[in-house]
């Protein structure tokens, strides 16, 4: 049975995952500094671990208590959309801090305990391309650009895949009051699709190398 660990596992891409794979036959460990909607998950091949990834004593002693992992989804992220010379210099902390630095804790953590297999992480569009309102998000999410294309060429020789996921708008709880959806929320990605294409990635072996994903949907233009 192949091991497969997310972070950001208690909401949205990530506990869609959780639940996906665990059914699917994996044994699945969610990574999460909440853990409300991850307890809910009823299926014996899942388990969780509450752990903040942004914290590298948290996130270490968390992986401490994995043996081996086949697959690493980094799915956790912080997202604000505000103007930045008007941005909470605490929001734009939290940001680096999770989508970036947790991302590279926790990816770094794993290569220990990683022969073979994936490590996917979870982008977005704003990775791509620079979107007003987003520019501290577009920047973590640039330099996980850089960080999967520089990793992937030292670890396929190790026979592990590094893949960007770049998803356009997904409907999950990062819009709300406080982060507007400026269109129709009921045309944006659901959690599923983007768990469809993890799963194509995964089943598709080590063969063949998804560099970087981009897709969005139809009522967006990037």
């Amino acid at each position: 049975m192949k091991t497969i660990v997310i972070t950001g596992a208690n909401s949205g891409v990530g506990l869609t995952a959780s639940s996906f794979f665990a059914d699917a036959g994996y044994k699945v460990i969610g990574i999460s500094r909440s853990t409300d909607q991850m307890a809910r998950i009823e299926s014996k091949n899942f388990t969780y671990i509450q752990a903040d990834i942004s914290n590298l004593e948290e996130i270490s002693v968390a992986f401490s208590k994995i043996e081996s992992v086949d697959i690493l989804i980094n799915s956790a992220a912080q997202f604000q959309s505000a103007e930045f010379a008007n941005q909470d210099m605490r929001c734009i902390e939290k940001m680096i801090d999770t989508n970036l630095k947790g991302t590279v804790f926790s990816t770094r953590l794993v290569l220990e305990k990683m022969k073979q297999g994936h490590i996917i992480n979870i982008s977005s569009v704003s990775g791509c391309y620079g979107i007003p309102n987003q520019a501290v998000y577009s920047a973590t999410k640039h330099a996980l650009k850089g960080f999967t294309e520089s990793l992937n060429k030292e670890c396929i020789p190790r026979g592990i895949n590094v893949t960007n996921v770049c998803p356009g708008g997904i409907n999950t709880p990062l819009w709300n009051e406080e982060n507007p959806y400026d269109g129709d929320k009921g045309r944006l990605l659901r959690a599923m699709d983007i768990v469809k294409v993890i799963d194509f990635i995964i089943q598709s072996g080590n063969r063949i190398v998804f560099k970087e994903l981009v897709f969005f949907p139809n009522n967006e233009m990037h």
